[in-house]
């Protein structure tokens, strides 16, 4: 047995498997030993450096809430999309890695037309020149956040005044410790080095100025495009770091008609962010949507809902290998309006049509502006007006002229200004010469106009320094008034070092006045070319020489897609068949052009209906909107800068904070004190002699022929401002008779606190403050003096009159729910007072409405004639000046027994009150109708006003 054994072993040892199979056995050992070690022996210890490594908390967005009318009607909502995220990775190490992967990934978005979500404080202009987007405590806590400061009060004074270029260098280039470095090479251009800036600067913001050891995702682009999210993918193994993930973006329904009550969201801005931490609120970070206008900026803390978290683990190769303690997130809150979706549709869509239909009936095939400067009762809108409004407004690009792919009548448009501006630079040399002496007066309007143009463009480029500009000197009062030519002033200038020399880059070298003259004026006369209203003034010089003529003016808005391309109608513009002024007519008849993009007066108004017995808004519409689609989540930059720029000034919410004079609806409360305080009795009368003339200057009523004698209610029916002239003097005099104005202001102020029109009226909507007047106790009577009112607050005043006395703190919010259902705020109109008068006063001033409306000689009850419900109401006009057609005013309520709407109807230079009654008149006929007679109303074409006629109406 032993001899077996021992042969065996002899075999194994002389086996040439033996020395392998040592080897194997010594590795296995090794191995052993080395899992022994690794697990046991120093286990703990790796375990938590890997820890520290890899683990990290990461926050999860909440999903906003939502936005519904009074119906339920969706008005905002979420809708998923594609962002672009920025995660930290171990595999860029330096910043050249770095920056050539953001510029991978920035040409990889350009090429897609997606967008940054970004927008860097240093911009690059089309000259090539740097410049701060942001100026004031924005631009200071952008550079105190670039110096690495901990406040604005640690910056030196140097770098306070570092100019774009100096920051944008020390950003790129600098390696001082107190230096982001980006580290940005010369490979990149200027351009290629912002885009790549604009990143790296979001990535340091929300590491080093949140002081935070781990770094944060940053979202790059929002909404992508498939394409883009298809090519992400594709380049992934090139784009470490970066990935493609699911997020909401916000959504607006109808857009433009709930633009001005919505608002919209966006990325929150360096300065609301630092301000809330300052405040102690820690909840948002640099990629965060916020609410920036309107309700979504109101009602913010409502919508956002609550944050998740989750912590996640890493790998060595950045590979996520574990999640742990996730806490889901809570969804926003949804929000309820007590706005009718379809009425405030509606009521936008009757005013545009009124708005064009009031444009329509003034403007004619002439060039004439009939009484403008001499009288607002019948100015008129000339062709050529509207022709040069497309122009000036934005409708036509004229910029688009000089393109490499211009049309042939874009060119040959482009050819005619050409001509003309050398024709008008040559002139503007002669009349700026050294020895120029023409005074300004005595030239032609269009070249008064270019000239008083040169003053301002040298003011606003600071070129003329105007904090240093005597206005009490005597050379300059000879200018102001046209005595002396602006050649002549500004080698005055010159001589007293108003101007800045430095701008136009002589150096050290001497130069004589004329000399230095000249060089002002070659630098302005390259300004001007450059300037595109100064071009729009040639354009218009154009126009009104019939030099560009309104054919070619309406073939620009074919070219340039303005209007849907119709070959038939190029055709018939080209043969003479259908003339400009028509085709520009029928056009505004079917809004293809509509009173917004004229921007001509009248373009804008507003509509407030509320329910009187609750103080609940049902429609609050502003003329013009915009699309807050094309603002919320990442701005359309292109759109944004065409709304900034459009003279009809879209982003004004109009019911809200247009202040004008109330006009005559003023004398609602004027006819409530007077007979309150006892100034006339129930059933007195005052007799209008037109001419009020115990005050100095002398008052007139509207009318030319007197009213008679008339009571309270009369006096409202008919409007008379004698009667009111009379009041007002009465409750103004003094035990001895003595006119004391302040006396009567006092009663008017009381009462305007009482019927709550000296506050705001309570609507969650950013609002103007009301302005009571505090002079002429006799004109402010008649809603003239000081008084300037908004829309809404008109509103309220008018519901307070239809209830009999509740005056409620307006709203707009009906309830707020949680995403179980359960109401989180019932929001009810609040009652800011409860008038108390007697109920006659109450009967005599609701009569007057309805005789304003309804009376044997109302001037408006043919516009109610065929309406199925009795209107009450009071017209206003309001005069700005005789250079601007007048306010138009209607406050009214209906039924005139058992009130349950009112309708306040605003129209700025909408030319007589008559105008916004119509319109009102319009809202009751769709209010009351059925559904069909309702969608007949908004197809029907724009039409001339029924109460056509020129002349002062009240």
């Amino acid at each position: 047995m032993l001899d077996t054994i021992l042969d065996e072993l002899k075999k194994i040892l002389k086996s040439r498997l033996l020395p392998i199979a040592l080897i194997f056995f010594c590795l296995f050992g090794v191995l052993i030993y080395r899992i022994f070690t690794l697990q046991i022996v120093k286990g703990e210890e790796y375990q938590e450096n890997t820890d520290k490594r890899v683990e990290k908390t990461n926050e999860i967005k909440a999903t906003r809430g939502n936005i519904y009318d009074r119906n339920g009607v969706l008005l905002a909502y979420n809708e998923l999309s594609y962002s672009i995220v920025l995660e930290d990775t171990g595999e860029l190490k330096t910043n050249d890695e770095k920056n050539a992967m953001i510029y991978k990934l920035v040409q990889l978005l350009k090429k897609n037309d997606d967008e940054i979500a970004y927008d860097f404080p240093i911009g690059l202009d089309e000259d090539g020149n740097l410049y701060f987007k942001v100026e004031g405590n924005s631009e200071l806590r952008f550079k105190r956040d670039i110096y690495s400061a901990k406040s604005v009060d640690e910056l030196t004074e140097e770098m306070k005044n570092a100019t774009a270029e100096e920051v944008f260098d020390f950003i790129r280039f600098s390696t001082e410790s107190n230096s982001p470095k980006f580290g940005i090479g010369e490979e990149y251009t200027v351009e290629e080095a912002l885009d790549i800036m604009t990143i790296r600067y979001i990535m340091f913001i929300e590491t080093w100025s949140r002081q935070l050891d781990n770094y944060v995702p940053i979202t790059i682009a929002n909404d992508l495009s498939q394409v883009t999210v298809a090519a992400l993918k594709e380049y992934s193994d090139i784009l470490p770091g970066v990935e493609v993930v699911e997020e909401t973006r916000r959504v607006y329904n109808d857009s433009e008609y709930f633009a001005h009550i919505l608002g919209y969201t966006g990325l929150i801005s360096a300065e609301t962010l630092q301000d809330m931490e300052d405040e102690g609120n820690t909840y948002y970070s640099a990629t965060d949507q916020i609410g920036k206008t309107g309700l979504e900026s109101i009602y913010e803390d409502y919508l956002r809902g609550v944050k998740g978290t989750e912590t996640i683990t890493k790998n060595e190769n950045n590979r996520v290998v574990s999640t742990s303690d996730r806490v889901e997130p809570i969804a926003g809150n949804n929000i309820y309006l007590t706005i009718d979706a379809n009425l405030q549709k509606a009521c936008y869509q009757l005013l545009e049509k009124q708005i064009a239909g009031i444009l329509i009936s003034k403007i004619h095939n002439g060039t004439d502006s009939g009484s403008k400067g001499i009288s607002a009762d019948n100015i008129t809108i000339p062709i050529y007006d509207v022709y040069y409004a497309l122009i000036d407004n934005n409708v036509i690009n004229i910029n688009k002229f000089q393109d490499e792919y211009a049309t042939d009548v874009e060119k040959a448009v482009y050819e005619k200004f050409l001509s003309k501006q050398k024709a008008v630079m040559k002139q503007m040399k002669t009349y700026l010469s050294f020895h120029s002496t023409a005074a300004t007066s005595s030239l032609s309007e269009e070249y008064q106009e270019y000239l008083d143009y040169v003053y301002t463009v040298l003011k606003d480029n600071e070129l003329l320094l105007s904090s240093l500009v005597d206005t009490d000197d005597s050379v300059y009062k000879d200018y102001s008034n046209g005595k002396i030519s602006l050649s002549e002033f500004l080698q005055y200038a010159l001589a007293n070092n108003w101007i800045d020399l430095e701008q136009l880059d002589i150096g050290d070298e001497y130069y004589s006045t004329e000399e230095l003259y000249t060089k002002l004026i070659e630098y302005t006369i390259e300004l001007l070319k450059k300037d595109t209203a100064f071009n729009k003034k040639i354009y218009h010089a154009l126009i009104y020489s019939f030099k560009l003529t309104g054919k070619e003016i309406c073939l620009l808005l074919f070219e340039q897609g303005v209007i849907e391309y119709k070959e038939e109608e190029i055709a018939a513009l080209n043969n003479g068949t259908i003339s400009a002024y028509n085709f520009i007519l029928d056009k505004i008849k079917n809004l293809d052009i509509t009173p917004a993009q004229l921007a001509l007066k009248p373009c804008s108004g507003s509509i407030v209906v509320t329910d009187v017995e609750t103080g609940e808004v049902r429609a609050c519409v502003t003329y013009p909107s915009y699309d807050n689609n094309k603002l919320a989540n990442t701005i359309d930059s292109e759109y944004f800068t065409t709304l900034q720029t459009n003279q009809s000034y879209p982003f004004m919410n109009r019911a809200t904070k247009q202040t004008t004079a109330p006009g005559s609806t003023f004398k609602i409360l004027s006819s409530i004190l007077a007979l309150e305080e006892g100034i006339i009795g129930y059933n007195e009368t005052i007799y209008d002699k037109v001419v009020f003339d115990k005050i100095t200057p002398s008052a007139r009523c509207w009318s030319s022929t007197s009213h008679g004698k008339v009571d309270v209610s009369d006096a409202i029916g008919v409007s008379c401002n004698y009667f009111f002239y009379e009041l007002a003097y009465k409750m103004s005099q003094d035990s001895n008779g003595n006119y004391i104005s302040d006396k009567g202001l006092k009663l008017i102020q009381k009462y305007a606190d009482i019927l709550g029109l000296s506050a705001k009226s309570g609507i969650e909507l950013s609002e103007e403050e009301p302005n009571i007047s505090n002079r002429d106790a006799v004109r402010t009577m008649i809603g003239q003096g000081d008084n300037l009112l908004t829309p809404i607050q008109l509103s309220r005043y008018v519901t307070t009159v239809a209830n009999r006395g509740t005056c409620y703190n307006l709203t707009i919010t009906d309830k707020i729910k949680d995403v179980s259902g359960a109401v989180v705020l019932d929001k009810k109109a609040e009652v800011l007072n409860q008038v108390q008068i007697h109920e006659q006063t109450w009967d005599e001033v609701t009569l007057g409405m309805y005789k304003v409306v309804n009376g044997p000689e109302s001037s408006i009850s043919s516009l109610f004639k065929d309406l199925d419900k009795v209107v009450a109401g009071k017209t206003g006009t309001a005069q700005l000046n005789k250079s601007n057609p007048n306010h138009a005013l209607f406050i009214s309520f209906a039924p005139y027994e058992n009130p349950e709407i009112s309708v306040t109807a605003v129209i700025p230079n909408g030319y007589k009150s008559s105008n916004a009654a119509e319109v009102a008149r319009d809202v009751y006929k769709y209010y009351f109708s059925n559904e069909k007679d309702k969608k007949k109303m908004l197809e029907s074409k724009v039409d001339k006003p029924e109460l056509d006629s020129p002349g002062f109406q009240d």
